[in-house]
C-alpha cells in the first residue's frame, strides 16, 4: 500500500516550504496563531450582547517568553482550549534548549494538535513541513507522525497521502507488534479510505482486523454496516455475543445498531432506551434513541430527549457537535420564523457557555 500512489507527494496540493532552519525550535518554524472563534463570531451575529455568555481570549502575550509544563498543557486539552495551547506550546518550544530535542519534538504534538482541533489543519501542514526541513522525520515521536499523516487529509483533502504516511506507520506498528497501535491506525487508515470512496478497500481492511477483543469486533462490525455489509456485521456481532453477557451495554449497542441498518425502528429505540436507562452517561445511546424518535415520526420526544440529555451533562452532551446538528435539525422540522430563531438563539447560548474552540459551527444551521 506504500506505493499505492507513487508521485503523490509531487502531486499533492500541499504548498512547498522552503528556507533554512537552524533547530527544531527556529521561531521562524512558526506561523502567526489564528485567534478567530467561529462560536464568539456566531454569538456577536444572533446574540444580543446583553445575552453573550463571557467566553475567553487568549493573545500572544499571555503565554509568551516562558515554558509550560505538560500538566497545564493537558488541562487546556481537556478543556477544549485550543487557542491557549496553541499559543502556550508554541511558546515553550521556543524557549526551550535546542539541544533537548525530545522535549522539543513533544512540544510540537501539542502545537499540532491544537492547529488541527481549531480548523487551522494548512497552517499544521505547513509548520510540519518546515519542521521536518530541519532533520527529517528522525526523532518524532509517534503521536507527531500519525498527526503528520492525518494532516494532509484534513489540511487539502490529499486523503490518498494520508492513506500513504499511515500505511507505512502501521507496517511499523505491525514489525514491533504493537497490536493497540495497530488498531488504531488501521481505523485511521479506513477513515481515510472511507473519505476517498474506496469502499472495497475498505472491507479490506476491516477483514485483516481479527482480534479476540469483543470492543475491537464491535467497532469493524459497526463500520461493516457504515458501509453497508450487513451479512459480515452479523458475524462478528454474533461473535461479541459469545464473549460477554446477553444484556451487557456493548450487545445491546451492537444489536441496536443491527436493527438501524435493518430498518427496524421500534426495535432499535427499546434497545438504546434500556441502555440509556442503566447508563445515562452513554451519550451514543442518547443520541441515537431521540433519532430514533425522529424516524418514528415523533421530533418533539426528539427534541425533549436531546434538551434533557444535553442539560444533565452541558460540558459534555451539551457541547457535542452531532447532538447540536441533530437537536436543530428537529427544530427546523417542528418550528420556523421567530420561534426557530429564538429556539437556536438560545442553544447558542447554552453551548457557547460550556464549549471551547473550534466548535463546528454549521452544527447550528443558522443559514
Amino acid at each position: 500500500m506504500a506505493s499505492l500512489l507513487s508521485g503523490i507527494r509531487n502531486n499533492s496540493q500541499s504548498p512547498t516550504v522552503t528556507g533554512v532552519y537552524r533547530s527544531l525550535n527556529d521561531p521562524r518554524l512558526f506561523e502567526a496563531t489564528p485567534l478567530r472563534d467561529a462560536l464568539d463570531e456566531a454569538l456577536t451575529t444572533y446574540v444580543s450582547a446583553d445575552s453573550r455568555p463571557r467566553r475567553e481570549a487568549p493573545t500572544a502575550s499571555d503565554f509568551a517568553r516562558r515554558v509550560h509544563g505538560y500538566e497545564i498543557l493537558n488541562q487546556y486539552v481537556v478543556g477544549g482550549q485550543w487557542r491557549a495551547l496553541a499559543l502556550a506550546s508554541e511558546a515553550s518550544i521556543v524557549e526551550t534548549f535546542a539541544e533537548e530535542r525530545r522535549t522539543i519534538l513533544k512540544y510540537w504534538v501539542y502545537r499540532i494538535l491544537a492547529l488541527t482541533q481549531m480548523g487551522a489543519s494548512e497552517v499544521a501542514d505547513r509548520e510540519l513541513g518546515r519542521l521536518e526541513l530541519v532533520a527529517g522525520l528522525r526523532g518524532w515521536p509517534f503521536e507527531l507522525r500519525v498527526l503528520r499523516a492525518q494532516v494532509a487529509g484534513l489540511a487539502y483533502g490529499a486523503w490518498a497521502l494520508s492513506v500513504d504516511r499511515l500505511s507505512a506507520l502501521l507496517r511499523g506498528c505491525r514489525r514491533r507488534m504493537e497490536g493497540e497501535r495497530v488498531f488504531r491506525v488501521s481505523l485511521m487508515l479506513l477513515r481515510c479510505v472511507v473519505e476517498m470512496g474506496d469502499s472495497g478497500l475498505a472491507a479490506q481492511i476491516l477483514e485483516r482486523l481479527d482480534s479476540d477483543d469483543p470492543l475491537v469486533l464491535s467497532a469493524a462490525a459497526r463500520m461493516h454496516l457504515q458501509l453497508g455489509g450487513i451479512p459480515a456485521a452479523e458475524r462478528l456481532f454474533v461473535r461479541v455475543e459469545g464473549m460477554v453477557a446477553k444484556d451487557d451495554k456493548l450487545t445491546l449497542v451492537n444489536r441496536a445498531l443491527y436493527a438501524v441498518a435493518a430498518g427496524k425502528w421500534e426495535t432499535a429505540r427499546e434497545m438504546f432506551a434500556r441502555v440509556q436507562a442503566a447508563h445515562p452517561e452513554h451519550l451514543a445511546a442518547g443520541n441515537n434513541l431521540a433519532l430514533c424518535d425522529l424516524y418514528l415520526g415523533q421530533p418533539q420526544s426528539m427534541l425533549n430527549g436531546l434538551q434533557s440529555l444535553m442539560g444533565q451533562a452541558p460540558a459534555a452532551a451539551g457541547t457535542s457537535e452531532e447532538l447540536v446538528f441533530n437537536y436543530c435539525t428537529g427544530l427546523d422540522l417542528h418550528y420556523d420564523g421567530a420561534r426557530l430563531r429564538d429556539a437556536k438563539a438560545k442553544k447558542l447560548i447554552e453551548v457557547a457557555t460550556w464549549a471551547g474552540d473550534g466548535f463546528d459551527t454549521a452544527s447550528f444551521k443558522l443559514t
